[in-house]
């Protein structure tokens, strides 16, 4: 073991403690080391212990959560994607047979304009799959190309997102389609809110401090000195250039990758972990630290426990948004399975009138008749959301 590098040898600080004691070194190496174990403890003590559970809970949460999306997300691809293969099928054929139906004489203006309109719908979705034979298609029956549209979409959405934030939402080429303009104006919600909260920080540090402000500020100070200090033995002892083995330089490697990501992310546990998997401290010494620097390291806990509580709640967010979750079904394993058959159910549903639908076009009169079924359909949909404006 390399003692020289060793945090602990660095600061004179670090003084062996009666307590914590220390931990045996296995799963959770620095969570266990840090961990206050005395029968009595203070209530900082108890203050550190619930916090490093939080940031364990926390940490847990994440990983099911993602170990939960990367399984359903496979279960989609394989549940699914047959249903949407054939029901893309359908539409296409659906599509096809409507324009070779309307190079045959038989129809007024108004079914040959509803069967032209219902073929630009079922293309332009088919053609935003990459089907370019599709957007021709659907050009050939549209007054304005489906790049056009496009356009039009994106402009709408960029004025939308530039009257909510009330400036400017741009770059030097236009919006090649509304969910470019979308993401745009979400990326600039979140700048604009991390510079918010940057000026709140800063008018709070030009304040006069109390007391207990100065001693929280020297607190803080402190903390980030011993995770720059941390971080720097980590970056001496693994740095791969200076390593002439090659087994030996590709686990110096992915082991600095890990530092630096936990230094970006000011992580103390995670550098604490890359020091006793480096064998740079052992258990014992990581416990001083607990011990002679708790209030400070209680800051990095409390403030690494806000971080990953925000990024629990926007990954479950995003994890809704991309299985289509609705709001009263839980985020749970049941509550997608339940959801994954439902989205089954509703695919099959749609296979079976499509495919009911191919079979009655084919007669002519149940074609003109089902293409005023079509079109009372649209009016009640525009009916109905004309209602709500």
């Amino acid at each position: 073991m390399n003692q020289q590098s060793s945090l602990v040898n660095d600061d004179p600080a670090f003084a062996t403690p009666s307590s914590p004691e220390p931990q045996p070194v296995g799963t959770g190496l620095a969570l266990a080391a840090l961990k206050f174990a005395s029968a009595s403890l203070s209530p900082e003590q108890k203050r550190f212990n619930q916090l490093l559970e939080r940031t364990e809970m926390l940490a847990g949460r994440i990983e099911a959560a993602r170990e939960m999306a990367d399984t359903h997300r496979a279960a989609c691809a394989t549940t699914l994607r047959p249903f949407e293969d054939q029901r893309h099928a359908l539409m296409r054929d659906m599509a096809l047979w409507l324009d070779d139906r309307l190079k045959q004489p038989g129809l007024t203006r108004t079914q040959q304009q509803m069967a032209s309109d219902i073929i630009c719908s079922l293309a332009a979705g088919l053609a935003l799959m990459g089907m370019e034979d599709m957007r021709a298609l659907h050009d050939a029956h549209s007054d304005a190309s489906l790049a056009d549209q496009e356009k039009t979409d994106a402009a709408d959405t960029q004025a939308f997102v530039e009257e909510m934030l009330g400036e400017a939402v741009g770059r030097d080429r236009p919006f090649a389609n509304s969910d470019e303009a979308l993401q745009a104006g979400m990326e600039q919600i979140r700048q604009q809110a991390h510079a918010h909260e940057q000026a709140r920080a800063a008018h709070k540090a030009k304040r006069a401090k109390t007391k207990g402000q100065h001693q929280t500020a020297q607190q803080t100070q402190d903390a980030e000195s011993a995770l720059r200090l941390i971080y720097r033995q980590l970056a001496s002892a693994l740095h791969p250039d200076r390593e002439t083995d090659a087994k030996e330089r590709v686990r110096k490697t992915a082991l600095m990758s890990e530092a630096n990501a936990a230094y970006g992310r000011r992580d103390l546990l995670a550098l604490l972990q890359l020091q006793l998997r480096a064998e740079l401290a052992d258990a014992r010494k990581v416990s001083t630290l607990a011990s002679e620097k708790m209030a400070e390291l209680t800051l990095l806990l409390k403030e690494r426990a806000e971080v990953m509580a925000r990024d629990l709640r926007e990954f479950e967010a995003h994890v809704r948004n991309e299985f289509e979750l609705p709001p009263f079904v839980p985020l749970s394993v049941p509550g997608l399975r339940r959801h994954l058959q439902e989205q089954k159910q509703g695919l099959q549903g749609e296979i079976a009138m499509m495919q009911s639908d191919l079979r009655l076009v084919r007669v002519d009169a149940d074609f003109k008749r089902w293409l005023r079924e079509q079109r009372r359909l649209v009016r009640e949909d525009a009916s109905f959301a004309a209602s709500f404006r």
